[in-house]
């Protein structure tokens, strides 16, 4: 059989087609019950305990917003060494693990910036404009995010192969799916806040708690296929 190498890359629905085939891996139904378990639920305490204006953040919340931070991180690396058949542990905290969690914080920054230079905008419009930028500035490193928790030895240096390959198909399936993902996941969030106490609050974390899942793994899906076509 012919290798990606001596293939042309995917096209467009193509692309997409292997991103969702990778999300009904059943190797990933572990991936899916911990997303909703961690992903929804910190979420849920993290509205039920944030603190009011002028006030400092209790343990709770600080304790959630921690373990909400190691269960991505976890879920993601886990996902895409399962998802790569790579050399690494789907579970080990290595090196790698490591050097994922640090490619992950400049995003969080990136995404707490934008959402800072439009807090002056309606709620909606700073919502889209934060998802919608995070997911178009962040693509072009899926590929090297991708190799830093699955390859050995370390995957430093950034990397950026087939790049014409791989990335006019993320970009356009990140916008059109991963971004209103992430946009209905944010417009939760602070309905969430406003629900606490009635009885809404608890439906409203199911759904959060469904589209968080759908958005990690749709996300995930899509980096992993970038990096597939990339390798070759």
């Amino acid at each position: 059989m012919a290798s990606r190498a001596d293939q042309d890359p995917p096209d467009l629905p193509g692309f997409l087609g292997e991103a969702v085939a990778q999300v009904r891996d059943p190797r990933w139904l572990p991936i899916a019950a911990l997303c909703l378990l961690f992903l929804g639920g910190t979420n849920a305490v993290l509205a039920l305990f944030k603190p009011g204006p002028g006030e400092a953040p209790g343990t709770l919340f600080l304790t959630a917003g921690l373990v909400r931070l190691f269960a991505a991180v976890s879920i993601g690396v886990a996902a895409l060494r399962l998802g790569a058949s790579g050399p690494r542990r789907p579970w080990s905290p290595d090196a790698a693990y490591w050097l994922y969690f640090l490619l992950s914080l400049p995003g969080l920054a990136l995404t707490a910036a934008v959402a800072w230079l439009g807090r002056g905008l309606p709620m909606l419009d700073r919502i889209l404009l934060m998802e919608f930028t995070a997911v178009a500035l962040l693509a072009p490193f899926a590929v090297w995010f991708a190799a830093a928790a699955v390859e050995r030895p370390l995957a430093i240096l950034p990397r950026f192969p087939r790049i014409g390959a791989w990335l006019p198909a993320l970009w356009l399936w990140s916008l059109l799916l991963v971004a209103p993902l992430a946009c209905a996941h944010a417009w939760l969030s602070q309905r969430l806040v406003e629900t606490v106490g009635t009885g809404d609050f608890w439906p409203l974390a199911g759904v959060d708690a469904m589209t968080s899942t759908a958005l990690v793994l749709l996300g995930l899906a899509l980096r992993l296929t970038a990096y597939r076509v990339a390798r070759g």
